[in-house]
């Protein structure tokens, strides 16, 4: 796997990265600061940077369709442009701190939380879920008007406003932009796919519902139809359809069952998730329009409506979304096809990605901006962080007719860039050749320790046997109960053995109580002549002189 290094660093002059917030399959997604935010824009985006690279190596083709995919998803985000789908604010490409180029996109940032935090719990009162779900069907009508078909609708992919007040559909990355114009492939999430993304699949050769023609597998808005009420199960019943998936939905829960509209809702979801895709709704607007009145049933009286009065129909949800309420639209989105791998590398003519440079902490946006009284032309001495903004100024991106300028800037900021990663790689390295030589001075002093014990055995051995060899002599002259040819007795069975010592082979006994001569002496070990045994012996087995301990005599 190999990450990005980008956080703590501004990437493109302006965003300052803070934090990753996930990682997908060949995508990280990363919270930054916009340093370059203008009056009243979102100081907070998303970074949606493409890591072909985290999966490992791959080859040419497949990074080919991944580059295409997210540029594909910057044409469907900028295509739908909806009150109820996730804005791109920019996009652009460049250099990591390890040298990695990449792709990257803008995105605003959704602090709310996603439906499948809200609902994961306990389910929603249907008033909120309907509330919801007006603002889910708006936006992927719109999306299906622009011709935009979504293929991966599920709760994780409605984000939520800090104040959970509107809900916003996101993740494009698997979005068709035209209807019907190719055969359909395996994507989504099973529990929330339509059974048509998944061609391969086969229930049983006596299903009817699922043996289709593969000819009619075209993609159509049908699909996201049958995700969307199986997200709408989801909102109503606080548990995922897994028992549902690849089925249509047959129940409810018995916690939800009983209730007066119980019965309404299953028939509209039943019907949005049948196996065939023409038995289904074939637009979310027609779905909306009967799960409102499947709330609405006439035989309710009107005290016991739930807020289903306010349901209205999804035509008028859509035309009463001002367009006032979009940010301003970005440049189109265009990445160049070459192999993300060649560092820096770039088609002909086409601008060279800038290098992130990382940063200590993010600069406020209402910084950027020089104050008013400076325009008056008043020259106030420079704070220390306009002093520190000053000298990030260089980095931000120059005019679009000044392309030689900013040229020129990367070509005196490039060295300073590369000194900066090579002093981190050098840090790096001094601290693994410190903990090398921590561990190299470990082992030698548990070599010392071992050979200084090794030796001091030695010498202990070496010791013993000169003393074993002087021994006799000292006993003669300092110890007379030990001197030679003296006559003793034994006190108790004692083995004879070849050597003063009790590594030595044992040659055989002497029972207690034996008289002996002593031939010669050895410290406490003495050489005998067993003169008078004290228990005479069965067999005549076993030698009569030999050495023993001394201390076994009297």
């Amino acid at each position: 796997m190999s990450e990005l290094k980008l956080q703590q660093c501004r990437l493109d002059g302006r965003y300052d990265v803070l934090d990753c917030l996930g990682r997908g399959a060949y995508s990280e997604v990363y919270l930054a600061h916009d340093a370059a935010a203008h009056a009243g824009a979102p100081t907070q985006v998303v970074i949606k940077a493409l890591n072909i690279f985290l999966q490992g190596s791959i080859d040419l083709e497949l990074e080919r369709t991944l580059i295409e995919n997210f540029r594909n998803e910057a044409i469907a985000l900028d295509r739908v442009r909806h009150p109820n789908v996730i804005n791109r604010l920019g996009h652009g490409t460049a250099i990591d701190l390890a040298g990695q180029t990449f792709h990257y996109l803008v995105l605003e940032y959704l602090p709310g939380g996603t439906m499948a935090d809200l609902c994961r719990h306990s389910p929603l009162p249907i008033e909120q879920a309907l509330f919801y779900l007006e603002q889910v069907c708006a936006g992927l009508q719109h999306a299906h008007d622009k011709g935009v078909i979504h293929r991966d609708i599920k709760p994780q992919n409605l984000l939520f406003t800090a104040d959970r007040q509107i809900v916003k559909i996101a993740d494009f990355g698997v979005a068709k932009i035209e209807i019907g114009e190719v055969g359909i492939t395996r994507v989504g999430t099973d529990v929330y796919a339509a059974p048509e993304h998944h061609p391969l699949l086969h229930t049983g050769p006596l299903d009817a519902d699922t043996s289709f023609d593969p000819s009619s597998r075209i993609l159509t808005p049908a699909a996201d139809v049958y995700s969307l009420a199986k997200t709408a199960y989801t909102m109503i019943t606080g548990e995922a359809p897994r028992r549902f998936s690849q089925k249509p939905i047959t129940e409810l829960p018995e916690r939800v069952a009983s209730k007066p509209w119980a019965s309404h809702v299953l028939r509209v979801l039943k019907r949005a998730t049948e196996t065939a895709p023409p038995k289904r709704y074939q637009s979310v607007r027609e779905f909306w329009d009967e799960l409102s009145d499947a709330l609405m049933p006439k035989t309710q009286l009107l005290s016991q409506l739930p807020a289903s009065e306010e349901t209205r129909p999804l035509s008028q949800v859509i035309a009463a979304r001002p367009a006032t309420e979009l940010p301003p639209e970005p440049t189109p989105a265009r990445f160049e096809q070459p192999r993300l791998r060649a560092q820096g590398a770039t088609a002909a003519g086409a601008q060279r990605p800038r290098i992130v440079v990382p940063v200590t902490v993010a600069q406020p946006a209402a910084a950027v901006a020089p104050p008013a009284e400076r325009a008056q032309g008043e020259r106030l001495p420079p704070t220390r962080d306009e002093a520190r903004l000053q000298k990030s100024d260089a980095r931000l991106p120059a005019p679009a007719g000044d392309v030689k300028a900013e040229k020129r800037r990367d070509e005196r900021a490039e060295p300073a860039k590369r000194a900066e990663v090579l002093r981190d790689h050098a840090r790096r390295w001094i601290v693994v050749l410190l903990l090398l030589l921590g561990f190299a001075v470990l082992l030698l002093g548990i070599y010392s320790s071992v050979r200084r014990s090794q030796r001091a055995a030695t010498a202990s051995q070496q010791s013993g046997q000169r003393g074993g060899q002087t021994g006799g002599m000292s006993a003669q002259a300092g110890d007379q109960s030990f001197e030679v040819g003296r006559e003793m007795t034994t006190t108790t069975n004692v083995n004879l053995r070849s050597g003063a010592g009790r590594n030595f082979d044992r040659v055989g006994e002497v029972e207690v109580g034996s008289r002996v001569r002593i031939r010669q002496v050895s410290g406490n070990w003495v050489e005998v002549d067993v003169l008078e045994r004290g228990t005479p012996r069965v067999t005549d087995e076993g030698a009569d002189r030999g050495w023993i301990d001394g201390t076994k005599l009297r």
